[in-house]
């Protein structure tokens, strides 16, 4: 099992999302975020994460939700950590090396070119707050297009 967490980052009534260049979902914006070190809790990896692909020193706010995610064509099991952290009106993103891109509430709903899953968490767990936890079952298809149940 893998533990990854992921960073809801609002500022302005959008949403930051980073374009994935490696791993699962290449060319699609998700939620910064990352794995969860050896011996490291979950507010310090989202705040490590943040500033190693952002430049960004933002605090944990609150943990959001939990969900599993199962890649079925790869076997593999993901325990996500959704968190939400504060930004500063002040703080500028100072890592050009990522491809990242704000998001409204609605470009987020509508968006082909964001990763379903975090579609769904930043829906349920941010924006509905209505639930804590969410299975997620992905799918590839011949085409290598990924589906969610």
């Amino acid at each position: 099992m893998i533990n990854v967490v992921l960073a809801v980052i609002e500022h302005d009534e959008k949403i930051l999302l980073i374009k994935r260049e490696r791993g699962n979902f290449v060319g699609l914006y998700a939620l910064p975020g990352g794995k969860v070190e050896e011996s490291e809790h979950i507010d310090k990896a989202v705040e490590r994460e943040i500033k190693e692909e952002l430049g960004l020193d933002l605090p944990m706010k609150r943990l959001l939700g939990t969900a599993t995610e199962i890649m079925h064509d790869k076997n593999e099991t993901s325990f996500l950590y959704c968190c939400e952290l504060g930004m500063e009106a002040k703080q500028k993103i100072e890592n050009p090396e990522f491809q990242y891109k704000w998001f409204s509430k609605e470009e987020l709903k509508n968006s082909k070119e964001i990763i379903e899953s975090d579609k769904r968490m930043v829906e349920d767990f941010y924006l509905k707050n209505n639930i804590n936890y969410m299975k997620l079952d992905c799918y590839r298809d011949s085409t290598g297009k990924y589906n969610w149940k």
